[in-house]
This record gives C-alpha cells, structure tokens and sequence, in this order.
C-alpha cells in the first residue's frame, strides 16, 4: 500500500459520507439514533446521516471524516483518506483492502454466508514473550494467571505477525485483539456469524460448574478481575466474560440466559464510567459490581501498588 497521498485525495476522502461509512465497516461500533448514530466509546461524538464529520456535544469540537477515522478508530492518514476513497469508489493510492481493523468490532461472518470474509483466527506465534511482557509487566497480571489461560484453558496466545494477543474463546467463533505496543493501542473483535458470542474462561477448570457470572467489557478487565479475586481469596467459581463492549447488548442477554436456566447469579462487572452506568440502568436485572477507579486493570494495579509499597515482595508471591 502507498503511504503517501495527495491533497487532492486528502479533499475528496474529507467530503466522504462518515455516517454511511461507520455503518458499514464498523457497525458494532456505533449506536443508531435516529437520523445519527453516536460512537461507542464516546458517546458525546455524533454524527448525522449524510454529513461527512462529527459533532462532540460535550466539547463543541467539530471533524470532518478523516479526522474521526484518525482520532477515535486508530486509523493512519493514509489508511483514513484510502479506506475512504475506495469506500467511494474513488480509491486514490489503495484498494478497499487497504483499511485496517484497528479499534473496529468487525463482525466479521463465516464463509459461505454470503456476508463478509472468512472468520480466520490470527496464527500463533511460536513463543509467547512480548504477551507475558505485556499483561504482567505493564497490566499486572499474575504472570501464573497468564500461564493457565494459554497453556490449560487455551484461551489466549501470541499472534505471530504483529505480536498482538488473541483472546479466543472455547468455542472458536469471538476473538478479541489487543495490541503489545502501550504507544500504539490497536483493539479488533471478530465473530463467526454469532452476534451474542463472547469471550470466557472458569476459575476451576473449563468443565466445571460456575456458580456466579461476571460480564466486563475486556478480556484484560476480566483477566484483573479474576486477579483481585484471587489477592482476596474469593473461593467461588466464577464464570469471567468479555462482552468487547457494553454496546452489545445480546451478550449479556446470553450470559443472563444461560445462568438465569441455571438459577445461577450474573454480576455485572462494567467500567466505573458514563457508558458503564447507561449498561448498569439498561440490566437492573443484575448484581452490579463497580471497579473503584474506572476499570478493573486499572484497580488491580492501584491494589498492587499500594500493597507492593507495604509488602515489596508481593506481586511476585502474593498471587
């Protein structure tokens, strides 16, 4: 793909439908309202059908499409101004095969559907290490909890191209990526056909019985999560979910149904934010369980923290 791009091709990629674009190639990304739709992750930014950018209602701050693309979906310039073109049908310097997935809940649909590409998991690396150095050295996750979830309950791994981590479910029809690189966050979620798919993994052991449910919004949230619970000795055998976001609402109307057949409690685990609380009013079904900072990697590592300070020893016996 070329990296450079005229500014002819800037001015045209700038005039581009935004609202018709995000809902085609990023539709579990953004919320419909009305004639608008609203981003996911920031639901202040709205943008209204036929206009090429974005209002953010809590900023006054206007964009136009490219700008969108660059600042919430971690597209490059290149990549914005040639995803959008080609979407157009105006591709200047690449194709449509030159948009990345960066940030995007692709819902990308098993072949021979009719609908989208082929659901293919990233192939694993042979080593695991920029993975390890990741979730424990900058996530604080207990490098013994990263162990089980890819050797014993095979629910993660390395991918070997870019060195993202795939966290794949038991089913192998959710996959929710991550990037390894802190300066670059690169977020992809992909699904065989099953809106309601979602990522998991059980205290005890893959085959045994849950008796509680928790729905967070990340496989990391979840991982940290399991992580406190370990560091205070939670003894229950929980059921950890990532929904890839509480927009999603039939994932956790799954993980309600299944547990609810069983008479089994469901904990709603979401992030301590504005989109966390509309999740908590949409489910007053559920017990709620609310992070004390904004998610729950962030009150893991507040926890190591501060126990670390009284103990120095800690993160690497505690748990």
């Amino acid at each position: 793909m070329e990296t450079n791009v005229t500014k002819e091709q800037i001015q045209a990629a700038r005039k581009v439908d935004l609202h018709r674009f995000l809902l085609h190639h990023h539709p579990n990304e953004v919320l419909q309202e009305g004639e608008s739709i609203r981003l996911c992750c920031n639901h202040s930014i709205s943008i209204k059908e036929g206009y090429c950018g974005y209002t953010d209602f809590a900023t006054d701050e206007t964009g136009n499409s490219i700008d969108c693309l660059i600042h919430y979906f971690n597209y490059t310039l290149p990549d914005a101004v040639n995803a959008l073109l080609a979407d157009a049908g105006r591709a200047g310097t690449g194709t449509a095969a030159s948009m990345p997935d960066a940030k995007a809940d692709t819902g990308t649909q098993a072949s021979g559907k009719g609908q989208g590409k082929p659901f293919v998991l990233p192939e694993k690396a042979r080593e695991s290490m920029e993975l390890s150095n990741y979730l424990s050295g900058i996530r604080g996750i207990s490098i013994y909890v990263v162990g089980d979830l890819i050797c014993d309950a095979k629910v993660m791994y390395q991918e070997r191209t870019h060195n993202n981590i795939v966290f794949v479910n038991p089913e192998k029809n959710f996959a929710e990526i991550r990037g390894t690189n802190p300066n670059k966050p690169f977020h992809q979620v992909m699904y065989d056909g099953d809106p309601a798919a979602f990522w998991w993994f059980k205290k005890d052991g893959m085959n045994s019985n849950a008796e509680v449910a928790y729905i967070c919004e990340s496989s990391i949230d979840a991982i940290s999560l399991y992580c406190i619970h370990r560091i205070y000795g939670n003894t229950a055998n929980g059921l950890y979910c990532s929904i890839a976001g509480v927009a999603n609402q039939k994932r956790i109307d799954r993980i309600k149904a299944g547990m609810g057949a069983a008479g089994l409690p469901v904990i709603l685990a979401v992030d301590n934010d504005d989109a966390g609380e509309q999740c908590r009013q949409r489910n007053p079904d559920c017990i709620y369980a609310i992070p004390r900072l904004k998610d729950w990697n962030e009150f893991l590592l507040d926890i190591i923290q501060k126990e670390s300070d009284r103990k120095p020893n800690l993160k690497r016996h505690l748990y």
